[in-house]
C-alpha cells in the first residue's frame, strides 16, 4: 500500500509541477500567447490566475511570481510528501527548504538539457519535412533564450550551429558545481 500510494502521489504532483513549470517558462521566454500549446497550458493551470491576484507579474510581465510561488509550494509538497510516504522525515525545516530548492534547480537544469536536445532533433525534422507544428514552435521558442547569448558570442559558421553543444556543456558544468554545493550544504545540516 505504501509503495502504491507513493507512486500515485509522485505521478500527480509531477504532472502538476510540469504544467506550472511550463506555464512559468512560456511566459518567461515570451512564447506567443496565441499558440495552441500555450493556450491549453494556460487553461490547465487556471489556479495560477487565482494566485496572480495576490502576486503580481514583474520584469515587464515576463516573470510570473504566482506561478513561481505555486511551483515552490508544489516542490515542498513533493519533497515532504515523498519523505513522509517513504517513512523518512526531514531533520529540520531548513533541511526541507534547502532540499526543495536544490531539487528545483536540478530539475530546471535537466529540463534545459532535454529542451536543447529536443531542439536539435526537431531542427532536423523541420529541415527534412519542411513542416512546422505548434509543438515545434514552442520548443524552439523556449530554447532560444538559452542559445541566443551563445550565438551572439560565437563566430558565424554558416549551416553549422555549435551553440547547442556549448549550452549543454555549460549546463553540465553548472550542474556539477551545483551538486557539489548542495552536497556540502546538506552535509553541514
Amino acid at each position: 500500500m505504501g509503495a502504491n500510494s507513493a507512486l500515485i502521489f509522485n505521478i500527480i504532483i509531477n504532472v502538476a509541477i510540469l504544467l506550472v513549470f511550463f506555464r512559468f517558462l512560456m511566459q518567461l521566454a515570451a512564447v506567443s500567447p496565441y499558440n495552441p500549446v500555450v493556450l491549453s497550458t494556460v487553461k490547465a493551470t487556471k489556479i495560477v490566475d487565482i494566485f496572480s491576484r495576490i502576486f503580481p507579474t514583474v520584469g515587464k510581465g515576463r516573470v510570473n511570481l504566482a506561478a513561481l510561488i505555486l511551483l515552490i509550494v508544489l516542490y515542498l509538497l513533493k519533497i515532504f510528501g515523498g519523505m513522509y510516504l517513504s517513512g523518512f522525515m526531514p531533520n529540520s525545516p531548513i533541511h526541507l527548504v534547502i532540499l526543495t530548492f536544490v531539487t528545483m534547480i536540478q530539475d530546471l537544469l535537466r529540463f534545459c538539457r532535454y529542451l536543447i536536445f529536443a531542439t536539435i532533433i526537431l531542427s532536423w525534422v523541420v529541415m527534412f519535412t519542411q513542416s512546422r507544428s505548434p509543438y515545434i514552435e514552442v520548443i524552439q521558442e523556449l530554447a532560444e533564450p538559452l542559445l541566443a547569448p551563445i550565438r551572439r558570442v560565437m563566430p558565424n559558421l554558416g549551416m553549422i550551429d555549435l551553440s547547442p553543444i556549448i549550452a549543454i556543456l555549460a549546463l553540465y558544468v553548472i550542474e556539477i558545481i551545483m551538486n557539489e554545493v548542495a552536497r556540502v550544504l546538506l552535509i553541514g545540516l
